[in-house]
């Protein structure tokens, strides 16, 4: 009786762990494949030095940071930096004035102003300072490039760090747990600790954030409010209490870790008052408006195969193209199905050639082309109904975030819709015997309650 206990936990056991190794993020068709971590800047901002002197400034420092480098330039160089918050990289924007000014006068490039005090205040008549704007074409074109550079590092960024499974790093609280992401690190605090640091999915520079939130807790400095506190159990008991176990929303330090402060922002179009006037009439009617969209055509998306990389833009013929080259015939496999069935088959499909996992036997290869060579030798392009292993909730997830093979699903019409006699809607339901696991009901967006 011992003996088939142990048994039935051992393979209880070695389930789980082949159920939690097979979840992994959302993928990605164009960006699948490993690469070298990229840069979380354009330039050093640790060491920015002034437009004009030797000084140098950390911009990641609260103390000698962006505030005192742009005091310093008012205080002793009277230079004022116009729409500095529409900058999107400062440091960078600092280092081409720097090296322009070190060959050509202030005056070409900026704005001469005369006013009448001292940079301390002090009264004085006609005292000239300087307004470096984009008034000035060359200073434009550098904060339209420098928003798109800082855009596109960015987007790298966030995606290498949503998909990177080299993650390590012990948790702030427990020492027990190790991540393989940042997402799932980003979540554990949530789950067992209830620190809330904000969605991954909105988060870049995830290592940075993290370090900072480390040092504050060594520091015993209170996240939210940033008062210091005598020791640890203090400062967790505060935190706990006054709900404190999260960033303050309203410190504009850390806007630099949310996606939403990187949007390109154009400055709305002048609109003459008149204008404004009729076009906010009761009766004004848009007689030129076009609501006719069929000559409409938006770019042509391409559906993956389920288990190669060929592409095609007909769906019909991918299907005949899997039939030609794998033998696997989708229409015929997923026959009978419900919508939501046919959807788990496609990610499990999915999921397993990313894994390098045969789809029939589950058999564990180390590169794409012996697992194809396998699945061609023992002809596995085929699902086992038998064993079910796509039947599970995980795989309702998709496993690449733009997978449109999802896409064409509901043009498949081989379902029994059942139909409510009362109102004659369809409803399509799943089935309620479904078995629920505990890695992917730990996932899913239902408990990952993240504000």
């Amino acid at each position: 009786m011992e003996a088939n206990t142990t048994n039935n936990i051992s393979s209880k056991d070695s389930h789980e762990e082949s159920s939690r190794s097979s979840i992994v993020g959302p993928l990605n068709f164009a960006k699948d494949t490993s690469s070298l971590e990229p840069p979380t800047s354009l330039v050093n901002e640790r060491t920015v030095p002034c437009m004009f002197c030797s000084n140098v400034y950390d911009f990641h420092s609260r103390d000698n940071g962006v505030d005192q480098y742009l005091a310093h330039l008012y205080l002793v160089h009277r230079l004022i930096v116009g729409d500095v918050k529409e900058i999107a990289c400062l440091p960078s924007y600092c280092y081409y004035w720097r090296d322009k000014f070190s060959s050509e006068p202030v005056d070409k490039y900026c704005s001469s102003m005369l006013l009448n005090q001292l940079p301390d205040g002090t009264s004085s008549s006609n005292e000239k300072y300087f307004l470096l704007s984009d008034i000035e074409p060359l200073d434009y074109e550098l904060r339209q490039r420098l928003k798109r550079e800082k855009l596109d590092l960015v987007l790298t960024r966030h995606q290498f760090e949503r998909t990177d499974r080299n993650y390590r790093r012990d948790c702030l609280y427990c020492r027990d747990f190790r991540s393989e992401t940042r997402p799932e690190f980003i979540s554990h605090l949530y789950a067992k600790h209830f620190l809330l640091l904000g969605k991954s999915e909105h988060l870049v520079f995830v290592d940075e954030l993290i370090e900072i939130v480390q040092d504050k807790l060594n520091q015993l400095i209170c996240l939210y409010c940033e008062k210091v506190f005598k020791d640890r159990p203090t400062l967790k008991e505060h935190m706990r209490k006054k709900g404190h176990k999260r960033i303050n929303p309203d410190n504009h330090y850390y806007d630099r870790f949310f996606l939403v402060n990187y949007r390109l922002k154009q400055k709305p179009e002048y609109v003459p008052i008149a204008k404004r006037k009729e076009e906010s009439s009761v009766f004004n009617s848009d007689d030129d408006s076009d609501s006719d969209w069929s000559d409409w055509n938006g770019e042509e998306q391409t559906t993956t195969c389920l288990f190669c990389t060929h592409s095609e833009a007909n769906i019909d013929t991918l299907k005949q193209h899997m039939v030609d080259k794998h033998s696997f015939d989708f229409t015929q496999t997923v026959h009978g199905m419900s919508f939501y069935q046919r959807v788990k088959v496609v990610n499990f499909i999915r999921r397993q050639m990313h894994i390098r996992k045969c789809i029939t036997c589950e058999q564990q290869f180390t590169d794409y082309k012996s697992l194809c060579e396998h699945m061609d030798t023992e002809e596995h392009y085929r699902l086992s109904k038998e064993s079910n292993g796509w039947d599970q909730p995980e795989y309702f997830f998709p496993t690449y975030e733009d997978d449109q093979f999802l896409c064409h699903l509901e043009e498949i019409d081989n379902e029994e819709p059942t139909t409510s006699e009362e109102d004659g809607s369809i409803v399509i339901s799943e089935d309620l015997n479904a078995r629920i696991n505990i890695d992917a009901e730990s996932l899913s967006l239902e408990n990952f309650s993240l504000q």
